[in-house]
């Protein structure tokens, strides 16, 4: 494939910890110096925290020249000239020459409570301990770790607590790495060590079948050099965010935002995040959401993000469950869709369902929202004043509402079928009675006390246009024209700001209270396409595909006059929307 080759080949230098040299699904990274001959840090994402565990972790000795790409990272100075390959989940191999010893295990970093040797023999020693977890939140503070070497070519000597391999007669050491967090077995650990490739060459034979399978159907590449690197950068971050994380989320890939800003399963983050797994593997875009169908409580609330061994449950998500997988089902088709995935689906958009109509329920028959967590939208100004009867989360329930009928569909269930789509038809109505301004012809977010619609205009505004409240179409197409394609609201050159730019409270690169963030954006876009304005969605998408362009590196969200990216790199929905759109540019 020309994608596989292409990323393989793809320079980047792993020197944040949010960015780490992080494939094969691996809940451990690793951190260089631009101009240090070591590791400088193994990190491990894990349990909403990053934390480095040795740092520096391998020391080759001295200054050296580091030269990273997707496949592997090679070290070189006088003495030393080494490439770094995964082969496996957690597990990564060292070949090359050293005139000297290379140095393992070498400073603990305080995040490492304690280590003691869990297994050691002539070419093979296992450390074991506890990472300090850093979250007052998490009940488990201390996450059991474990981390072994097994030499291949050279000589393992422990003295005086310090590790070292020393190479052999013709200068050359080779060894593999096996990290492991929570769930493990030393034999396992063992098994895996000894399992490596014994050569370079051939742990990239590894990394390529991997790469090429994740990366699955993608058959093209944009043709400039810049869009090509943001689209292969975008293509990197999606698989090195993926972890196949263990405790509570074992047993599924779990897709997080940022591997090292936000290292946990989220709900709405995933649903944006599968508008590129699904282009790339049908099986990536369904184990993310069955892992959000699984960690559905029995009274259907899905936590606002999951982690191994806790979930936030205070909080949750806008449900978007049921979108991204109706998306994902008609993409693949009935015929490739497993029974397990359906009624599993099915069932979690019950429940998810009625728990949302049970505990946000409001005397209009709409459901409340306490405060921006809960949207995804933490810090908006539609909160400024308390809890609200919100316009995007209802709108997000409606729309899930018929997702559910579809999956009633697919799962053969009838009465389902027509009780979820009545369900939907009730809810649109009672939006346009209790949200709907006609004099405004806009949707805004009401008081919950007095169902008094607040006046403030956001991007949630056009959102029911989206889920398809059923408005005369006269009345969406002023809507659309006289707000969404409107500059002096939301179409300037960095279109779809969160609050509109003329707002009183509008500021461009502060959170939710202004900047553009892509995956409403991406709504906005789809609502365009849905009534047609096929030109003005082609105009919208081309500027925010030059956005992301430009910054090249995919952050979180942007300032909506400057275009200036913020926040996490590499992150999740940005990327997702960047190769959705590199598709079509």
């Amino acid at each position: 494939m020309r994608i596989t080759d292409a990323l393989l080949s793809l320079k980047t230098l792993h020197t944040d910890p949010d960015r780490s040299m992080s494939p094969m699904f691996s809940n451990f990274g690793l951190c260089f110096d631009e101009r240090s001959a070591a590791v400088r840090q193994l990190v491990l994402h894990y349990n909403r925290f990053t934390r480095a565990l040795w740092a520096p972790f391998i020391d080759f000795g001295g200054v050296g020249e580091v030269c990273s790409t997707f496949a592997s990272t090679c070290i070189k100075n006088i003495n030393t000239g080494c490439e770094i390959v995964f082969y496996d989940t957690d597990a990564f191999v060292v070949c090359g020459k050293a005139a000297a010893a290379v140095r393992l295990f070498c400073t603990p970093d305080p995040a490492l409570a304690e280590t003691w040797k869990a297994f050691s023999d002539g070419n093979t020693l296992i450390l074991q301990g506890y990472s300090i977890n850093g979250d007052a939140r998490d009940p488990d503070q201390y996450a059991p770790v474990a981390c072994g070497v097994r030499v291949l070519r050279g000589t393992l000597r422990t003295a005086n607590g310090e590790t070292a391999i020393r190479p052999d007669e013709e200068g050359v050491v080779a060894f593999s790495v096996v990290c492991r967090v929570l769930d493990f077995d030393i034999n396992e650990i063992k098994e895996r060590l000894a399992a490596a490739p014994g050569t370079a060459e051939d742990a990239k034979e590894k990394m390529r079948a991997w790469a090429e399978e994740s990366a699955g159907d993608i058959d093209f590449l944009p043709e400039d050099e810049r869009s090509r690197d943001t689209f292969l950068t975008a293509v990197s971050g999606l698989l090195m965010n993926l972890t196949k994380a263990p405790g509570d989320l074992a047993g599924y890939l779990s897709a997080f935002p940022s591997r090292g800003g936000y290292p946990t399963h989220f709900m709405w983050d995933s649903a944006f995040q599968n508008l590129a797994y699904e282009l790339m593997n049908g099986q990536i875009a369904e184990d993310t959401l069955l892992l959000l169908a699984r960690c559905a409580r029995p009274d259907g609330k899905i936590p606002q993000f999951n982690c191994s061994t806790w979930s936030r449950p205070h909080e949750t998500q806008p449900a978007l469950l049921g979108w991204a997988a109706k998306r994902y089902a008609e993409r693949a088709g009935k015929e490739n869709l497993s029974g397990n995935f359906i009624n599993t689906v099915y069932d979690a958009l019950c429940r998810n369902n009625r728990w949302w109509l049970n505990a946000r329920m409001t005397k209009y028959g709409l459901i409340s929202c306490p405060h921006g967590l809960e949207t995804g939208q933490d810090d908006s100004p539609r909160f400024d004043g308390g809890p609200v009867i919100a316009v995007d989360m209802n709108s997000y329930l409606l729309s899930q509402m018929r997702a559910t009928a579809f999956f009633a569909r697919l799962a053969d269930d009838a009465d389902g079928e027509a009780y979820w789509n009545a369900e939907a038809e009730r809810f649109a109505l009672l939006m346009i009675k209790h949200l709907y301004d006609p004099e405004k012809n806009l949707f805004f977010d009401a008081d919950i006390e007095t169902g008094r619609p607040l006046s403030l205009v956001t991007l949630s505004s056009l959102i029911p246009l989206w889920a398809g409240v059923p408005l005369p179409r006269e009345k969406i197409n002023a809507m659309i024209g006289d707000y969404l394609l409107n500059e002096k609201y939301f179409f300037g050159e960095v279109p779809f700001p969160s609050v509109a730019y003329c707002e009183a409270k509008y500021e461009p690169a502060h959170w939710w209270r202004g900047p553009t963030w892509m995956p409403v954006a991406w709504l906005a876009l789809e609502t365009l396409g849905k009534y047609g304005y096929q030109k003005e969605r082609e105009l919208a998408a081309k500027r925010l595909f030059d956005i992301m362009k430009k910054d090249g590196a995919l952050r979180e969200l942007f300032d909506s006059q400057t275009g200036e990216g913020l926040g996490c790199a590499e992150q999740g929905w940005t990327a997702a929307i960047f190769l959705r759109l590199a598709e079509k540019f």
